[in-house]
């Protein structure tokens, strides 16, 4: 066996770039002081961020949107006129804003621990998208993780359901013991299209230039020549993403690990490959599948194909029973049907949250408070252990395994 090192010097570089300086303190605010909201990264789902806040801020939130960044001046430029906040070309001189007291990082997953890691110690708590990073930066996610410990930052990974409350009455079943000890989970996520990774490309004759920073969204990647492709629909290439399971998974597995209590897998093995969409430059996998087991003794099957949307239900199954889910991973549980070994079925009806607000609520009352969000960086840390794994192991053709003691992952 070898340990895997997933750093570089290319990291390091890109790391040292940024002169980030302590600008704020971790002192508990009041209740209804204002927070500045900046932005890194304003595609689709930093716009969804942008909108939530929007929202929040329209209902009574003390907060304002103060600061965008983006590298693409339209995108950019079009955040900023919508929310009156000042635009940044580069991050770096948005986390030199004293105004901008929490950040929102929504780029592609390779620039996610590199830019938090900048707005750590640049003094800002951080709202970071899911997934925590890219699967070859345990390393650098694990600097991330014990630096947020250590400069006592505020970190919420987007994993929204986390905030769910009808995933926490099922994890209060299982607290009560109604299925007995929980021993398998299986779950999948099951689509018809390949539009995930074969992203829009709003501009086909886009260049490198003060409209687009190319090598900014590189970052540590890397360094190879622009195309439209690679900068706009970036999820297709195993550089900047992972496919199912960094881009899909992180929804079908953090309910599970968070009622269940777990944290890094002991083993994990993945399989899969480009089986339906071989027609063009795709290099993530469009079919996937990944088993883990857990120290507690519990295994988690998630299975994965872009082919077919077929559903199968997600199942807990305990030594004393199974509960079946009816689910909408990132908003909660529509109704469950537990099926004791004895006695008769129930049906248990749930219901669908708007997470995303109560996600980003959670983070702005704990970047007041200074207590530990719902989805911290060690649950963060942990469930990015689990996909680096998984791809680790399919590129591999490996078992992966998880040292504990070294936080590394072992081939």
């Amino acid at each position: 066996m070898k340990t895997h090192s997933l750093s570089s010097q290319s990291a390091s570089a890109f790391l040292a770039t940024a002169s980030t300086v302590l600008v704020s303190s971790n002192n508990v605010l009041g209740a209804n002081e204002k927070l500045g909201v900046g932005f890194i990264g304003v595609g689709g789902r930093g716009r969804s961020h942008v909108n939530t806040v929007k929202g929040l801020i329209k209902a009574g939130e003390p907060a304002q949107i103060v600061a965008i960044s983006d590298t693409y001046g339209f995108r950019r430029e079009e955040a900023g006129r919508d929310t009156g906040a000042k635009v940044y070309p580069k991050y770096h001189d948005l986390l030199a804003d004293k105004s901008v007291d929490v950040v929102c990082i929504a780029t592609p997953d390779r620039l996610h621990v590199p830019q938090a890691l900048d707005a750590i110690r640049a003094g800002k708590d951080v709202y970071c998208e899911k997934p925590m990073g890219h699967w070859s930066q345990t390393k650098l996610s694990k600097e991330f993780y014990h630096e947020t410990l250590k400069l006592k930052r505020v970190v919420q990974i987007g994993n929204q359901a986390n905030s769910s409350p009808e995933w926490k009455k099922v994890g209060d079943l299982i607290k009560q013991g109604v299925i007995g000890r929980p021993v398998h989970v299986q779950a999948g996520f099951y689509r018809a299209g390949d539009w995930g990774e074969r992203m829009p490309i709003p501009d086909r004759t886009a260049q490198p230039g003060p409209d687009l920073d190319w090598e900014g969204f590189l970052g540590d990647a890397p360094k190879v020549p622009f195309t439209v492709d690679r900068f706009f629909s970036w999820r297709k290439y195993l550089d900047y993403a992972g496919g199912p399971s960094t881009d899909l998974f992180p929804h079908v597995l953090t309910p599970f690990m968070n009622i269940l209590g777990l944290k890094c897998p002991s083993l994990v093995v993945a399989t899969g490959g480009i089986f339906k969409y071989v027609t063009y430059d795709r290099e993530v996998p469009d079919t996937f599948n990944q088993c883990m087991d857990y120290p507690n003794q519990i295994s988690v099957m998630l299975l994965c194909t872009l082919a077919n949307d077929y559903q199968t239900p997600p199942m807990i199954r305990g030594d004393e029973g199974t509960i079946l889910l009816e689910t909408d991973w990132s908003s909660g549980v529509g109704s469950l049907t537990l099926v004791p070994k004895k006695g008769q079925k129930q049906e248990i009806k749930g219901g669908y949250s708007d997470t995303t607000r109560a996600h980003w609520k959670n983070f702005l009352d704990c970047a007041r408070t200074r207590q530990k969000p719902v989805s911290d960086v060690e649950f963060g840390y942990n469930v990015q252990v689990a996909l680096n794994m998984a791809l680790l192991s399919y590129l591999n053709k490996k078992v992966a395994k998880y040292d504990v003691e070294k936080e590394e992952i072992v081939l």
